[in-house]
């Protein structure tokens, strides 16, 4: 008879990986324990404390993990299809952790500090760079003549993100793409039209 084989390395960290985001689903970021993602993930809480020291370490790695790299391409010339391009990245991004990273971030914005080790990981992986990245659009196409000049501000080019949060949140945990194309074509740009 053949022993088990062990899981390790990249195995068994996608597997508690993905028990992290299996027990944020089922329990929340404040019940979610180093012993219940040990036991969803079928290893010893030992092979977490080995590289993780605490949950917040954990999430911190798993949400790395899953999230996309920052959004780093420079605008196009084409207005609607970076908006378009930037608000289904940030739809992807939070798709990629069924919707985990924004209800971590809810839950860690009710502390009495207001942010955290979440707030941290999810602005420097997700917001901050989409944001940047669709001001830099408002810029370009407002300096090509395409946007008004009016519109390129910080709280326009938040706009599709908070849009897309909000829809997350409230109506439904299912961004679609025809969302996303409807946010873009019938909010965004109207508003950016000289």
């Amino acid at each position: 008879m053949t022993p088990a084989t062990r899981r390790r390395g990249d195995a068994l960290e996608a597997a508690i990986f993905d028990a992290v985001f299996a027990q944020l689903e089922a329990v929340g970021y404040r019940k979610l324990t180093m012993e219940g993602v040990a036991s969803a993930a079928r290893t010893g809480k030992a092979a977490l404390y080995r590289r993780w020291s605490s949950k917040d370490e954990l999430i911190t790695d798993a949400l790395k993990h899953v999230l996309p790299e920052p959004p780093a391409q420079e605008p196009s010339g084409d207005v609607r299809a970076d908006v378009l391009r930037l608000c289904r990245t940030f739809q992807r991004t939070i798709e990629a952790c069924h919707g985990a990273p924004v209800r971590v971030l809810k839950e860690e914005t009710a502390r009495e500090d207001g942010k955290g080790l979440m707030h941290d990981v999810v602005q420097s992986r997700m917001t901050g760079p989409v944001k940047e990245a669709l001001y830099r659009v408002l810029e370009d196409g407002a300096a090509r003549g395409v946007v008004r000049p009016g519109a390129v501000t910080r709280q326009v080019a938040n706009v599709g993100p908070a849009v897309i949060v909000y829809h997350n949140l409230t109506e439904s945990s299912e961004v679609t793409d025809a969302f996303i194309v409807s946010l873009v074509d019938d909010v965004i740009m109207p508003m950016l039209r000289p």
